[in-house]
């Protein structure tokens, strides 16, 4: 074999293991190092940056879309936020909140965690890569062990889970945090959503009369009163109103009702929809069966502050 053909295989061999050594750095620091890297307005990161807190929403799309900041900022100053996921569940929940207590030496007044009777009925899945990037490396192990339990770990998802989730945002992260950061404010929507309007919607087909109870879901709702009870920390779980034909839905209200019972069982503080004076008939209000319109959010979240403000301190919320 010539010298010259030698060279050459050498400089191929060198250069495919630089770029597997590139490739391996590169997902050890978004397996290892993506929680650490700053992401404004949203994310665990941005909730422990932002220090002392009155009121920490912690849920789904369902609070992004559905929670105005800048209308909660003018009850209770810039000590609020929301940590939310698209299709967040309880299990993840579970870890969300262990993350905070763990990474943050501040404290939060309360904490509002989503009373989503659909949530009782999802399997547990990976459903939002933000959520990968937003745990330590610890947090991401245990999120894929409740997976594992749940036999939702085949190749494919293993894959995603530490290959290709949140790499997009690692390697545009210059271009796109600026982008995402205005996009949310604190964790919520900042865009003006308009409704589809009322033929829409009462035309929108599904439905969910084949959801059935997740026991892992559920057992996650029990851990998490019993981390708050166990840390003396303050909590009410939120049930955010909906379209009413999905809120009248007799599954809906099948699973409202499993929900409630569970949180009694704890004599758990909860605020339902029906006990805010928000009228869920009106199409307006709505982007879809699910998520408010600007125009809801702004109305709801006006509503909503008047009951939250009889269980935040004065003293804290206004100092």
């Amino acid at each position: 074999m010539k010298n010259s053909e030698v060279s050459t295989k050498k400089k191929i061999i060198v250069t495919l293991a630089a770029a597997l050594l590139v490739i391996v750095a590169v997902l050890a620091v978004k397996n290892v190092f993506s929680s650490q890297i700053p992401i404004r307005n949203r994310g665990i990161r941005a909730v422990v940056d932002a220090g002392e807190l009155d009121i920490l929403f912690l849920g789904s799309s369902t609070f992004r879309c559905n929670i105005d900041m800048p209308v909660m900022e003018r009850e209770f100053g810039d000590r609020v936020f929301d940590l939310c996921y698209g299709g967040n569940q309880f299990v993840a929940a579970t870890i969300q909140y262990d993350e905070i207590k763990n990474r943050s030496d501040h404290s939060c007044q309360l904490m509002i965690f989503e009373l989503g009777p659909l949530m009782l009925t999802e399997e547990v899945a990976l459903t939002d890569s933000r959520v990968i990037w937003d745990l330590s490396w610890e947090g991401k192990k245990r999120l894929w062990e409740k997976m594992e339990e749940s036999g939702n770990t085949d190749l494919s998802i293993q894959y995603e889970y530490f290959v290709t989730s949140g790499m997009d945002d690692l390697l545009t992260y210059p271009v796109t945090e600026p982008f995402y950061a205005t996009r949310y404010y604190k964790g919520a929507k900042t865009d003006e959503t308009p409704s589809p309007g009322k033929e829409i919607l009462d035309n929108e087909e599904f439905d969910i009369s084949a959801a059935e109870l997740v026991p892992a879901q559920e057992q996650a709702v029990r851990e998490l009163i019993e981390k708050c009870l166990r840390d003396e920390q303050r909590f009410v779980f939120l049930e955010s109103p909906h379209y009413y034909r999905l809120q009248e839905d007799t599954t809906y209200q099948k699973y409202l009702s499993y929900f409630i019972d569970l949180l009694e069982e704890y004599n758990a503080d909860y605020i339902l929809a029906s006990d805010i004076d928000f009228d869920d008939h009106e199409a307006e209000y709505f982007e879809d069966m699910n998520h408010m319109s600007y125009t809801g959010r702004q109305i709801y979240t006006e509503k909503l502050t008047e009951l939250l403000k009889k269980k935040i301190p004065r003293q804290r919320a206004t100092d």
